[in-house]
């Protein structure tokens, strides 16, 4: 009887509140189907899921052009959130002789049609971030990142490429100037994935 009750009573509340509110006009309707549409994964969401699982990487990195470039290997976990709108990376490793952690978020704006992306890793208090586009015909998202270099406080730029190979590996490119930020472009870092 007080289910009964109870729900009877959030009819009647429901419904006086839903009598209180004015109609949504043509604009506010048109606007709200634009907010629909902005908040609504799409295909290139949908293509981000397939990064989706666990992964072994190893990494190269150089600092020169011409340097021997060090390596070290760790694993990645990589997942779907936020209702399938944003793909995040955990990576755990080593570089330069020391654990290392990361994690990185990538989705696609449908409002601005560019693929963003925030990276943070325990080598840094700042964060990377970047715009880009895919490359539908190589399978290769292509973005522009931008930091500011705990070195000299200044704001760089790198450009990087993330392949899908096949549905067990993919690569991560980096291309950037060095440490000065002067150098011409050069390959900084390479990760391979492959998945376990």
């Amino acid at each position: 009887m007080k289910s009964i009750l109870m729900t009877t009573v959030l009819i009647l509340c429901s419904s006086v509140f839903a009598a209180e509110q004015p109609p949504m006009d043509a604009k506010m309707q048109a606007a709200m189907k634009k907010m629909m549409e902005a908040g609504t994964p799409g295909p290139e969401h949908k293509k981000l899921s397939e990064m989706a699982g666990n992964w072994n990487y190893t990494t190269k990195m150089w600092h020169k052009a011409d340097a021997t470039p060090e390596e070290s290997t760790g694993t990645s976990t990589i997942k779907m959130v936020l209702g399938g709108r944003w793909m995040q990376q955990e990576f755990k490793g080593t570089a330069m002789g020391m654990p290392f952690e990361g994690m990185g978020f990538t989705g696609y704006n449908n409002v601005t049609k560019k693929y963003e992306s925030i990276w943070l890793d325990t080598m840094s208090t700042g964060g990377m971030y970047g715009k880009g586009t895919m490359d539908v015909a190589t399978n290769t998202l292509k973005d522009t990142s931008k930091y500011v270099c705990p070195m000299d406080g200044k704001e760089r730029t790198a450009r990087t490429e993330w392949k899908i190979v096949d549905n067990n590996n993919m690569s991560f490119t980096m291309f950037g100037k060095g440490m000065s930020g002067k150098e011409k472009e050069f390959k900084e870092m390479e990760i391979v994935y492959k998945r376990k």
